[in-house]
């Protein structure tokens, strides 16, 4: 399914009213005060009435001319009235489609029809008092005597099926064009108020908020109190709902297996760069890892940055196909995928707010695992006092809603609560945690310890998905086998060549600085948030060779004099920066 059979359709508004009421008037007025938002569309309607014969703005057309476009199907909506003929344009349609809303100016005896053509319209009846719809009529000159008294005279029954919204016209001009243009932005703007108020949302209630979001219908202070409201007030419910809308953001793929895996990691552990280890471990497998991830935020690093230091990360729907096809899996950015910019709207707004967006990520990590055609997802949450879950107690909290979404969008879950006290490898930055999954899978002696325990675990969690595996203990033993053969490795090879492998993988920064213990004692505790934020300050990830390398661990005695670790970027400036910034604060407690 693409994304524009899914995008919420705009709303077709039908104004009408007696002669005299004031529509036209009333409609330009709207349109000069909302058209500039590109939110709305006023139509054009055609006519066969001189183009001089004052009213409206329309398009004038011969009688031979009307009925020839009508045969032709241009109009999807005509009707006939007071011995003239009116079409509105089919292009009305694709506005809809679009997203955008749609105003005409219409016929009461028409609407039957209409509604028949369009289910999901909104009538907003303009009406006036007998005496001034008397006053408008003879102004405009266009009828007089019994013609007038016809026209005023003249009732038609309203639908019942509808919603119709009445809007008044008997004080000045400018106050009917504003009852007209509330009339009109209650029906945007009523979900955002919604929210405001404390109110709930379903699927496609968020789904159309979403779509105005991302086309800019809203202001930033509108968008800020709404993200606000929804951040604060949504239940497990309307985290559903915010999920099964966001699936509708991005093309969903579809593969020919019945067990598509996946994992994400809620992060904010420094070094634990294990999905480029067990990407390929189950790959080899034999279970297909269409992984995606995003960029960096505001870490030193993320997956795509440090599998960009040595393939081609930026792939397209049908690459990721392809190399699914090849290899078994991959490892790409999400950004030409099922990035949604809806991401880049509520980051740009929660992360200088400080607001708690963990529940929200439940919703936009799930529907990605959907876009990506995941069946079976397995979930990190770290915990740790600088992570985004501190108490194991909040991980648990945040797993059960991972399970009760994931259930509701038809995924086979696992969640994993663990500790991210520490780092998990030596190495953060993108060509320094490459190094140290590269050191995994070759079976180097020096690996991290940590890390290659923690990819195995993953791993084995992951391959217990397929069917034939009993259990994780199977399926890391299995894991362990793959890795130690050498396959995993292989694998990984041709994972890098499927995506196109880089002429020359990323290296660690030539320019280094060493950080050294003031003073003797045991290692408490290394503040992966302190210590990510030193080697962003050296340059990472935007410069994939910056970065830190950890030389000690919690636990270990060292004595002063001793290498805590080393900064590492490109130029000598950003990593000098980032040495005066591990002077105030090392981020490692002895």
């Amino acid at each position: 399914m693409t994304r524009s059979e899914t995008m919420p359709a705009g709303k077709l508004f039908v104004v009408v009213g007696p002669s005299g009421v004031g529509k036209d008037s009333l409609i330009a007025g709207a349109r000069e005060a909302l058209a500039p938002s590109g939110r709305f569309v006023f139509a054009q309607r055609v006519i066969t009435r001189a183009a001089d014969a004052g009213g409206e703005d329309h398009h004038a057309v011969s009688e031979a001319a009307f009925e020839e476009m009508q045969t032709t199907g241009a109009f999807f909506h005509s009707w006939d009235a007071h011995g003239l003929r009116y079409g509105l344009p089919a292009t009305l349609l694709d506005e809809l489609k679009a997203g955008r809303h749609v105003v005409v100016n219409g016929s009461r005896a028409a609407l039957p029809a209409l509604i028949e053509t369009i289910g999901d319209l909104v009538i907003i009846e303009v009406t006036a008092s007998p005496e001034n719809l008397r006053q408008r009529i003879a102004g405009r000159g266009r009828e007089a005597g019994e013609q007038m008294n016809r026209r005023l005279d003249r009732r038609v029954a309203m639908p019942n099926d509808v919603q119709i919204l009445p809007v008044a016209n008997d004080g000045t001009l400018a106050q009917g064009i504003a009852a007209l243009v509330g009339a009109l932005t209650s029906q945007e703007t009523n979900l955002l108020r919604r929210k405001l108020s404390g109110g709930r949302l379903d699927a496609d209630g968020y789904a159309r908020l979403f779509a105005d979001i991302i086309a800019g219908r809203y202001t930033q202070e509108e968008i800020t109190a709404g993200l606000r409201a929804m951040l604060g007030r949504m239940d497990d419910a309307e985290i559903t709902a915010v999920a099964r809308a966001r699936c509708g953001l991005a093309e969903t793929m579809h593969w020919d297996s019945p067990v598509v895996v996946d994992k994400h990691s809620l992060g904010g552990v420094p070094g634990s760069r294990i999905t480029l280890i067990v990407v390929p471990i189950v790959a080899a497998y034999g279970l297909p890892m269409p992984k995606t991830s995003s960029r960096a935020i505001t870490s030193a690093s993320g997956t795509a940055e440090a599998m960009a230091s040595i393939a081609r990360v930026d792939l397209t729907a049908d690459d990721v196909r392809r190399c699914v096809a090849t290899s078994g899996g991959c490892i790409a950015w999400n950004g030409r995928l099922n990035h949604s910019v809806l991401d880049d709207v509520v980051n740009a707004i929660a992360r200088p707010l400080a607001l708690d967006c963990n529940r929200w990520s439940v919703a936009s990590i799930l529907s990605k695992k959907v876009t990506a055609g995941a069946t079976h997802v397995l979930v990190d949450l770290p915990y740790g006092p600088a992570v985004k879950l501190k108490p194991r107690a909040d991980a648990e909290a945040l797993g059960a809603l991972f399970m009760q979404v994931g259930a509701a969008l038809g995924l086979v879950l696992r969640v994993l609560p663990t500790d991210g006290s520490r780092p998990i490898g030596n190495g953060i930055g993108p060509a320094l945690e490459l190094r140290d999954a590269l050191a995994v899978l070759d079976n180097d002696p020096d690996a991290s310890t940590a890390l290659r325990d923690k990819a195995l675990r993953f791993a084995g969690e992951i391959i217990a998905f397929a069917p034939a595996v009993a259990d994780a203990v199977e399926g890391r033993r299995i894991a362990e086998t793959i890795l130690a053969s050498g396959e995993a490795r292989a694998r990984f090879d041709r994972i890098i060549d499927a995506q196109g492998r880089r002429p020359t993988m990323q290296l660690p920064g030539p320019i280094t600085r060493p950080v050294r213990a003031r003073r003797g004692g045991r290692i408490s505790a290394i503040d992966g948030w302190r210590i990510a934020g030193i080697a962003r300050r050296a340059g990472a990830p935007l410069d994939g060779s910056a970065g830190i390398d950890i030389a000690c661990q919690v636990g270990a005695d060292v004595t002063e004099g001793d290498l805590l670790y080393s900064i590492h970027g490109s130029t000598a400036f950003e990593v000098d920066a980032a040495c005066m910034m591990a002077e105030t604060s090392a981020g490692v407690t002895i």
